[in-house]
């Protein structure tokens, strides 16, 4: 029986897998793609649009004249709530199957820390988001979290975030499972970011890839083969605390001299005289202040190195960026790129695409609803069980 049950949801994960990479597609495709046949296919898929998992879109004339009947993600009855704990503020976006954010709801936690005083403003705005989707009678298939790291994830307990103070040990997925009663999936928000990508952005088509977040802090998901790899300890992507100034400034993480320590948002500001916020540094330098602008160039030179770290250790296809730091280098990219190149293996150079992420400020927040979709389509039976208990 629990071979059998192996064996339908390995089968079913390829036909969800199928139907995402080309969005809209037909049994008679699927048998071609997947190799399954097409009595496995059939059974299958009209277990899945009877739960509400797919649906069969209008029928399509073919190349040689016949109606096909296609076959996509259901958006009409499941939601996927995700959650972006960041360490000035948090994002609550309600999604659906096809990926297409339905609700947004950002709340700014400057001065407040600890999670008692994030909790008190996140708990009944997620309460009440819940309440809503199950008022209009969709079904809730779970709640994604993105939170800074490290995390242990066999606990769903974050250990030491750096500069993220008071959270520390702190059981993140349990006290979400307890609180709201939903399947929580956890993990590190820049990594999160990098499965927005993944399911529903740039990264769709992309084996290969690094997302990193530019913010209060600096992190990076690394997508391999087309998995998240988080390595022996969950730290493989932690590209802001890559060695970037020898003997510098002491980090959060135990480090000396991190991208972090320069390249986020407090490591610029600690660089800087002018002011206390990036929106006034943004000012100075579109003034052509001196210092401003130094600040500016040293920035760009710290995120090139990293950039050069970055290719030569994961060797991505596709880098994207994204957080709340990066209007400010948006416009000095096109700078960065050929720099960025000319350091690189000849060969290489011209195959690295360097993109500003999909989903602006609510990256984090998407990728966290994207744990859910990337569950669905791994373990369907599974996932779908659960939500049933």
């Amino acid at each position: 029986m629990i071979f059998l049950q192996q064996v339908k949801q390995n089968n079913m994960s390829e036909i969800l897998k199928g139907i995402w990479r080309y969005q809209q597609v037909s049994r008679v495709e699927l048998v071609d793609q997947i190799g399954l046949t097409s009595g496995t296919i059939t059974n299958l898929t009209h277990e899945l649009i009877q739960l509400g998992i797919l649906r069969e879109n209008e029928a399509i004339s073919g190349n040689v004249g016949r109606r096909r009947v296609m076959l996509g993600f259901d958006p009409r009855f499941y939601r996927i709530i995700g959650l972006d704990i960041g360490r000035s503020s948090f994002e609550i976006v309600v999604m659906d199957l096809n990926g297409t954010i339905l609700q947004s709801i950002e709340r700014d936690m400057n001065g407040l820390q600890g999670p008692d005083a994030y909790f008190e403003v996140i708990t009944p705005l997620v309460a009440g988001v819940k309440s809503d989707i199950e008022a209009a009678g969709y079904k809730i298939l779970g709640l994604g979290a993105g939170v800074p790291g490290p995390i242990d994830y066999d606990s769903g307990t974050l250990l030491a975030p750096p500069n993220f103070p008071g959270w520390s040990n702190y059981p993140l997925q349990k006290m979400l499972e307890d609180q709201f009663g939903l399947v929580t999936l956890i993990d590190d928000d820049a990594r999160t970011s990098a499965m927005a990508e993944r399911w529903y952005g740039l990264g769709k088509n992309v084996n290969n890839l690094v997302s990193v977040t530019l913010g209060m802090g600096i992190g990076g998901g690394v997508v391999t083969e087309g998995k998240i790899v988080r390595g022996t300890n969950g730290l493989c992507g932690q590209v802001g605390h890559m060695t970037i100034v020898l003997d510098g400034k002491m980090c959060g993480c135990g480090n000396r001299g991190c991208w972090e320590t320069v390249g986020s948002i407090p490591g610029i500001l600690g660089r800087w005289s002018g002011g206390s916020t990036i929106e006034e540094l943004q000012g100075a330098i579109k003034r052509r202040e001196p210092e401003a602008l130094r600040c500016l160039e040293d920035t760009l030179g710290f995120m090139e190195a990293a950039l050069v770290n970055i290719q030569n250790l994961y060797d991505p296809e596709l880098i994207l960026l994204g957080g709340r730091l990066y209007p400010l280098l948006s416009d000095y990219l096109v700078q960065v790129k050929p720099r960025v190149q000319s350091r690189l293996y000849a060969f290489a150079k011209d195959r690295l695409r360097i993109e500003p992420s999909t989903f602006g400020n609510s990256q984090s927040a998407v990728g966290a609803a994207a744990l859910l979709f990337g569950f669905l389509l791994a373990e369907p039976v599974r996932l779908l069980s659960l939500r049933e208990k």
